[in-house]
C-alpha cells in the first residue's frame, strides 16, 4: 500500500501501523509495513514487556528518565510552594508558570531541530547539569534568605528554555536504544518511569518542606538532577549520520512542517494533543494553589494528591500493551474523553480523599494513556529523519500545561477553581470530538483497524 503525500482521507495511514519512507522531497512515499499479530495471553504479555530490558543501553537510560522524573515531580511542587511563599499570589503564581512556558514552547522546534543534529547523549548530559546548578543557585539564595520573586522569574525562564531542548532529544532517543517491534513496550516502560518519578517525588518534597524548609527542598530537587547525568554517561549509541552544516535549521524547521501538514496522521495526533495539553492539563501546573485555596491543603497533602495523579499514570500507564497496537487511536479518543469527564468532577470535590480517588483516575486517562499513545503513534508514523523535529512539536504540549495555567490562575480568581477547570476541561472535549471526530481524517482514522 503506497500513501503518496499522505494526502487524501482514503489513504490514511492508522496509527498502529509501521511506515517506511522512500524517495525524498514531492516524490517522497511511504509503504505500509503490516505488523504481525500480537501474541495473546500472559506469556506472550511478559515477553513483550521485557524485550526493551534486555539492552544496557535502554537500563541507563531508563534509569536517567526515572531519576530526571523524580526531580522534575518535586520540581513544580517545590517552586510553586516557594512562590506561594514569597508571594502569597496566585497570578504571580500563574505567572512563574507562564514565565516557564513561554521558552518552553518557543525554544521546542530548535530542541527539535538540535535534536536531529548533534550528538544525543551529550545534549542530555550538559541540559541536566545546567538544570541542576541553576536549581541549587535557587536552593543556596534561599537558604541565605535573599531569594526574591525576580530569582524565580529567571530560574523559571531558564528551566523552561533548557526543558525545551530536553524533551525532544531525550524521546527520540527511544528508538535509537530499541527495534520498531519493541517501541511500544519501551515508550510504556519510559513513561513508567516518568510516573514512578511522579509518584515519589511530590509527597517526600512536600514532607521536606514542611519538616525541614524549602531551601532544604530545593538542594534535595537540584541533586536528583546532578545525579541523572551519571546513568546518560553509561549509554553507548553508534555514529549518527550527520546533518551537513551547510544546511540550515530553518530549512530543516519548515522541512518538518510540511511534512507534518501533508501527513493526516502527524496533523490530527499533534493538534489533538497540543488542545489536550493546553485546556486540559494546565490544572496539573496549578495544582499547589488549587490544593491550598480550595481544599485547604499544606505541602504535604499537595504531594499527597501528586501521588495519587502518579499513581493512577502508573497504572494508566502498565494497561497500554493491554490495548495492542490495532485500535491505538479509538484508546486515545476515549482516553480523552474519560479524563475530560474525571477532571470535572475533580474540580467540584471538596472532599479531600473524594478529589485522591478522582485524582488518580484523571492520571491514569491522561498522562498514563493519552500521552503515551500520542508518543507511540508519532513514532511509528514519523520518517526517521523528522522524527526529533516532530517529537519537538508534540512536546508543546506540557509547554501549554504551564502558559494555560496563568489563564486558569487568573479565572479562577474572578470565577473560582471549580468553574474554570471544567470550562478549561469541556472546552478540551470539544476539541477533540470536532477535530479527533468531527473531520473526515480524523473519522477514517478511528474507523480504519490496523492489518
Amino acid at each position: 500500500m503506497r500513501l503518496d503525500g499522505l494526502q487524501s482521507a482514503g489513504d490514511l495511514p492508522v496509527a498502529s501501523e509501521r511506515f517506511a519512507e522512500s524517495g525524498s522531497g514531492h516524490d517522497r512515499v511511504y509503504i505500509l509495513v503490516e505488523p504481525q499479530a500480537d501474541g495473546r495471553g500472559v506469556a506472550a504479555y511478559l515477553r513483550r514487556a521485557v524485550s526493551p530490558w534486555r539492552s544496557s543501553n535502554f537500563r541507563w537510560y531508563w534509569t536517567s528518565s526515572a531519576t530526571q522524573a523524580f526531580a522534575q515531580g518535586m520540581q513544580f511542587l517545590v517552586l510553586g510552594w516557594l512562590v506561594l511563599e514569597v508571594t502569597g499570589s496566585k497570578t504571580q503564581f500563574g505567572l512563574v508558570l507562564f514565565l516557564y512556558g513561554v521558552p518552553n514552547v518557543g525554544l521546542l522546534m530548535v530542541g527539535g531541530v538540535i535534536a536531529d543534529s548533534i550528538d544525543r547523549k551529550r545534549l542530555l548530559m550538559a541540559i541536566q547539569f545546567i538544570v541542576g546548578s541553576v536549581i541549587s543557585t535557587l536552593a543556596a539564595l534561599s537558604l541565605a534568605g535573599l531569594v526574591t520573586v525576580w530569582h524565580i522569574y529567571i530560574a523559571a525562564v531558564l528551566l523552561g528554555s533548557l526543558q525545551a531542548l530536553n524533551q525532544p532529544a531525550r524521546v527520540a532517543m527511544i528508538s535509537d536504544l530499541v527495534d520498531q517491534r519493541t517501541l511500544l513496550d519501551a515508550v510504556a516502560h519510559f513513561n513508567a518511569a516518568v510516573h514512578i518519578g511522579r509518584i515519589v517525588g511530590p509527597p517526600l518534597v512536600g514532607l521536606v518542606i514542611d519538616h525541614w524548609s524549602i531551601s532544604a527542598a530545593l538542594f534535595v530537587n537540584g541533586s536528583c538532577y546532578l545525579a541523572s547525568v551519571f546513568s546518560v554517561y553509561w549509554i553507548r549509541l553508534g555514529e549518527r549520520t550527520a546533518r551537513s552544516a551547510s544546511e540550515s535549521a530553518l530549512r530543516h524547521f519548515t522541512e518538518g512542517l510540511a511534512q507534518i501538514w501533508r501527513s493526516p496522521v502527524l496533523l490530527t495526533v499533534i493538534v489533538l494533543a497540543c488542545s489536550w495539553g493546553g485546556l486540559g492539563m494546565s490544572h496539573l501546573a496549578a495544582l499547589p494553589a488549587f490544593a491550598q485555596e480550595h481544599l485547604g491543603a499544606d505541602a504535604y497533602q499537595a504531594g499527597l494528591l501528586l501521588l495519587a495523579n502518579g499513581v493512577g499514570s502508573l497504572i494508566g500507564n502498565l494497561s497500554i500493551t493491554f490495548m495492542g497496537r490495532r485500535w491505538l487511536y479509538r484508546w486515545f479518543l476515549a482516553c480523552i474523553t474519560v479524563f475530560c469527564v474525571c477532571l470535572t468532577l475533580f474540580a467540584w470535590s471538596n472532599s479531600f480523599w473524594v478529589s485522591w480517588g478522582l485524582f488518580m483516575v484523571v492520571g491514569a486517562t491522561s498522562l498514563g494513556t493519552v500521552w503515551p499513545l500520542a508518543t507511540t503513534i508519532l513514532q511509528l508514523a514519523a520518517p526517521a529523519e523528522i522524527r526529533g523535529r516532530v517529537m519537538g512539536i508534540l512536546h508543546f504540549t506540557p509547554g501549554f500545561h504551564h502558559l494555560g495555567a496563568l489563564p486558569l490562575a487568573a479565572a479562577a480568581g474572578w470565577v473560582g477553581w471549580s468553574t474554570s477547570i471544567s470550562v478549561a476541561a469541556g472546552l478540551c472535549l470539544l476539541t477533540a470530538l470536532w477535530f479527533g471526530v468531527g473531520r473526515a481524517a480524523g473519522r477514517q482514522l478511528a474507523a480504519t483497524p490496523a492489518g
